[in-house]
């Protein structure tokens, strides 16, 4: 479950601690790409178990409203704002900002998780 969203928050990491060696300001955007990469896998994944495909920023924020999930629609938002536009596009963030954020993702994928484990008890999915 989330292997893909996981996988690319441990790259994420993996780029700061890079940083932490090399002091290249563009790890710090990556690492930001990449979790903002597990923060849209995981809605994927989640829409997915719905049997919902969207293929857009766009799409997704809409079908999570949709689905009654407005609170992840709002963190998904901030996510994509704060990670994949101010620090990646922008580079308007420093590591720090990125580890709180990633911290974010961390607990963005666990809700995901939870909601994906009472889908298939309920027998979804």
């Amino acid at each position: 479950m989330l292997e893909e969203a996981r996988r690319a928050l441990k790259a994420a990491y993996e780029e700061l601690e890079r940083f932490g060696k090399t002091g290249d300001p563009m790890l710090v955007r990556d690492a930001a790409e990449k979790g903002w990469l597990a923060v849209v896998e995981a809605v994927e994944e989640l829409l997915g178990a719905y049997g919902v495909e969207a293929k857009t920023y766009r799409e997704k924020r809409d079908a999570l409203y949709r689905l009654g999930f407005a609170e992840l629609v709002d963190r998904f938002a901030a996510r994509e704002k704060l990670l994949h536009i101010d620090c990646f596009y922008d580079g308007m963030c420093d590591e720090q900002y990125v580890r709180e954020y990633l911290k974010d993702v961390e607990d963005i994928l666990d809700e995901v998780r939870r909601r994906l484990q009472r889908l298939k008890g309920r027998g979804g999915g």
